[in-house]
């Protein structure tokens, strides 16, 4: 009805829908769902969510701490991490064949070091002895490891940039210590005489070695890489070779990624054995440790600058 009494006709619904719209663009106006807000730790964050929105476009705008502290906390892109393990596993090959070679036990592969301990329970072999006690450390020492990386991943995010880089540092920092015990005579540089007493600083080096050793597997673990487990090759021979594609080649060799992990993770830790064999009798025990740790220090460096997880485009509504 209008001033004079007279009835208006109703509204079309169009023109009711078109009143509507502009009444809603008079209430939003000036404000975007979309529009990102600046909240008081200065990152880009969605105005319609409390999601922390990574904007390409204003991460550039942010301090340089603030940028190192979202490149820190990023997840990295899991793809052709495949590779960072292979070398890893070529480092196991390096360091299990230094240890066994040198102290008569393993670093990295817990199966022979359960044989010699259960061996030991039997009192074999007669020399040297005690050999067992230093397999049941090095078992304890990767159990404790397994425990302690599985953990503190869990807890600071597996996949992320700074826990990554925090466990390889630390792996890092086991076989440079490992390396200066041996290369600074603490640990003795020669082959155990297997006749000879029990040298007990030798567990010291091979606790070091195993703790890192389980930082590995459990770094497999969190990239839901199991074909690829860095240690031990008995399970990867046989998934290898009980594959029902084995030898497919229709779509291409490359297509196939587990099979050929599998064969590039048994390649890897037989080439690290050989050339650890190689080095320590040309240069000494130290030689293989020092290669062992430049590895992983170029594979620590390489997570800090591994190429971070794109996030999906409705994360960021």
């Amino acid at each position: 009805m209008d001033c004079q009494g007279h009835h208006l006709p109703p509204p079309s619904p169009t023109a009711a829908l078109q009143w509507r719209l502009e009444h809603l663009a008079r209430e939003d106006k000036g404000r975007s769902v979309f529009k990102a807000s600046k909240s008081d730790d200065n990152y880009p964050r969605s105005g319609a969510s409390s999601f922390t929105a990574v904007d390409p476009t204003g991460i550039d705008d942010l301090p340089l701490l603030s940028r190192m502290a979202q490149h820190l906390t990023e997840e990295v892109d899991t793809k052709w991490t495949d590779m960072i393990l292979i070398i890893c596993s070529f480092v196991s090959g390096v360091i299990d064949s230094m240890a066994f070679n040198a102290w008569g036990s393993f670093a990295n592969m817990q199966t022979g070091n359960t044989v010699f301990l259960a061996l030991g329970v039997s009192g074999q072999p007669p020399y040297p002895e005690f050999l067992w006690a230093k397999s049941l450390i090095a078992i304890v020492a990767f159990m404790l490891g397994i425990l302690f990386f599985f953990h503190a991943s869990r807890v600071l995010t597996p996949l992320r940039r700074s826990t990554l880089l925090a466990s390889f540092s630390l792996q890092t920092l086991a076989l440079i210590a490992a390396g200066v015990l041996v290369q600074t005579g603490i640990v003795e540089a020669k082959r155990e005489d297997p006749r000879g007493p029990i040298h007990w600083m030798q567990i010291v080096p091979l606790v070091l070695l195993s703790l890192q050793a389980a930082g590995q597997i459990v770094t497999s673990r969190v990239l839901y890489l199991d074909e690829v487990p860095t240690v031990v090759l008995t399970t990867v021979l046989c998934d290898f070779l009980i594959d029902p594609q084995l030898v497919s080649t229709k779509r291409g060799w490359h297509t196939h990624a587990m099979r050929n992990r599998r064969l590039a993770t048994f390649v890897a830790l037989f080439a690290g054995a050989m050339v650890s064999g190689g080095l320590t009798k040309a240069a000494g025990l130290a030689s293989s440790l020092w290669l062992a740790a430049g590895l992983k220090f170029v594979v620590t460096i390489l997570w800090l600058f591994w190429k971070g997880k794109i996030q999906d485009e409705g994360d960021f509504v």
